[in-house]
């Protein structure tokens, strides 16, 4: 078994999602996902545009992006939380790739949602959004829940989340800015500790600050031959030890006549813990022409990347081709594909936003994607029925393995794979509106590993099946609930004769109920894993039972 450094998976555009889903619970808004990003884990992402609706609970298990082409707008994705984090619903971002002015009355919109559950778990979520017309929006979020306790010794096992966004969002004749300022604090423990072992509490906690600012600008012209768009983010991760690192991102893209594109990213970064002092940076440049023969539309170019992290076998430059191409098999149907290549850029905070109990001074660095190829169909064979399929193939150099420190297996780290590894993908989603009170959704992602470093790719899933749906049964009461599966999540355990731990699979529901009972307030009552399955989805981190929450919401 080779030696592992310390990361997170952040493959891009290796995975398949079947099409607009909604696996999870979202706000009341039209159903379309954000496929945008990168394939980061053996994991799915399906997520809807949000409204700022508190009568539905948004509910987002385990997720894998990739990035198909899309005519719709696309709401941006959550962040998947290392524990089961019930999350606002925020205000739809509406992002038409171009736009006119519209005028409207000046209306404002706050919601809000507070209550209290077992296991000591306080939830507070409002938010306050001014309109005055759909070109114009600002807005504030505050959430909080927490765990007083957990499934592992009381209060050493308990969890917290408080984050405040600010949102704005300004489109006029010739530009649309949009920005957000995101900061969160986190806090868990280590309590993946032996049964029996005297700890300090103080010793075990573990705190993160996130903070993330975004600014995007885009061409808001309809009859100008030129499109661009630019954005900036700038991301801050630091904890209660010694991690600190700052990413400037900027991303540039543009296109003339819409037959000539190019696009740009730029990453730099500077990252300090104990005994790592590194200044790391990333550069991609994709031109490519697009192709329109009959009802085939083709993308063609290169791509060309450049990164700085000095590692065996790794190379500081690739040039790869790249296209794209799908086409109307039937006014229902279409079929795509897509062939990439280069870098992944993987940050600390990317890691530390996924797992909550990381180690203390894990190597970063980027991954190599040898040959990334995707395909699939997607199409509506019935009004209301969306279907979606796709297979996916990517070898890549230096995967980021997450396995439990050797030293303390309490701590994850992030290994990387030094030979390639290959990862299969098979996605497929469905989504079946009934009638306008009821709505189910189902996903399906199988993933195969191939390695020639690890014997497996530890704590990543083999399969994930996703069931929801939202019901409205009277005109006051919703209904939402989600049923997720998943197994053959192996950790690693390097004190045994058996390195490998083959984790029990996991099967959670989660149910939320809303009544309006007036106007203006209304009361709720979830329930998660209602199974009440004892399940890990990290070696060692038991989670917690059933999990009961009741309270009031607004809406003014």
């Amino acid at each position: 078994m080779n030696k592992k450094r310390k990361m997170k998976i952040g493959l891009r555009n290796v995975v398949v999602v079947w099409g607009m889903l909604l696996l999870g619970f979202s706000a009341l808004a039209q159903t379309d996902y954000n496929v945008d990003g990168e394939v980061q884990d053996a994991e799915i992402i399906i997520e809807k545009e949000r409204k700022i609706e508190l009568n539905k609970e948004y509910k987002l298990y385990e997720f894998i992006k990739w990035k198909p082409e899309r005519t719709t707008p696309a709401s941006k994705p959550s962040e998947f939380k290392w524990y089961v984090y019930d999350v606002a619903n925020e205000p739809m971002q509406f992002e038409p790739a171009k736009a006119t002015i519209k005028q409207k009355d000046r209306s404002y919109q706050h919601y809000g949602k507070a209550g209290f559950g077992n296991y000591a778990s306080p939830i507070l979520d409002v938010s306050l959004t001014s309109v005055d017309d759909p070109n114009q929006m600002v807005g504030i979020n505050i959430k909080h829940e927490s765990f007083e306790t957990g499934a592992v010794d009381d209060d050493n096992s308990g969890a917290a989340a408080t984050e405040v966004n600010l949102y704005g969002v300004l489109l006029r004749e010739t530009i649309k800015l949009e920005s957000a300022l995101n900061y969160s604090l986190e806090k868990n423990y280590y309590y993946g500790y032996p049964a029996g072992t005297a700890v300090n509490k103080g010793d075990i906690k573990h705190s993160g600050n996130f903070l993330n600012f975004n600014l995007e600008g885009s061409d808001s012209r309809l009859d100008d031959v030129w499109g661009v768009k630019a954005g900036f983010n700038f991301r801050h991760y630091s904890d209660n030890f010694n991690a600190n690192e700052n990413t400037f991102s900027f991303d540039i893209s543009g296109s003339y006549t819409e037959n000539i594109f190019l696009e740009t990213e730029v990453r730099l970064s500077q990252y300090k813990d104990t005994g790592i002092d590194e200044s790391r940076s990333y550069f991609r440049l994709n031109p490519y022409y697009r192709l329109r023969i009959d009802e085939l539309k083709l993308d063609v170019g290169l791509s060309f990347s450049i990164q700085n992290d000095d590692l065996p076998d790794l190379s500081s430059n690739k040039i790869f081709p790249y296209a794209r191409a799908s086409y109307p098999l039937t006014p229902d149907y279409t079929v795509f594909a897509q062939l990439d290549g280069g870098y992944t850029f993987n940050s600390l905070y990317d890691f530390a936003s996924e797992v909550g109990v990381l180690n203390q001074s894990v190597g970063v660095a980027n991954s190599e994607r040898l040959f990334d190829l995707s395909g699939g169909i997607a199409g509506n064979p019935m009004e209301k029925l969306s279907l979606e399929a796709c297979v996916s193939f990517q070898s890549v150099k230096y995967l980021p393995i997450m396995v439990n420190s050797i030293a303390d297996l309490s701590r994850i780290d992030m290994s990387f794979e030094q030979e390639v590894s290959n990862i299969l993908t098979f996605g497929a989603t469905g989504q079946y509106e009934i009638n306008e009170s009821h709505e189910v959704s189902v996903g399906l992602n199988l993933y195969s590993y191939h390695s020639k470093g690890y014997d497996q790719i530890y704590h990543r899933p083999t399969s994930v099946i996703q069931i929801s749906g939202d019901h409205q049964f009277v005109p006051k009461l919703n209904v939402n609930w989600n049923f997720t599966f998943m197994r053959g999540i192996v950790g690693l355990d390097q004190n045994l004769t058996d390195f490998d731990v083959k984790l029990d699979a996991i099967s959670k529901l989660d149910v939320s109920l809303h009544y309006q009972l007036k106007e203006a307030w209304g009361i709720f009552l979830s329930g998660e894993n209602l199974i009440n399955k004892n399940y890990s989805r990290y070696l060692y981190y038991p989670q917690r039972g059933i999990q009961i929450k009741a309270g009031v919401t607004f809406r003014l």
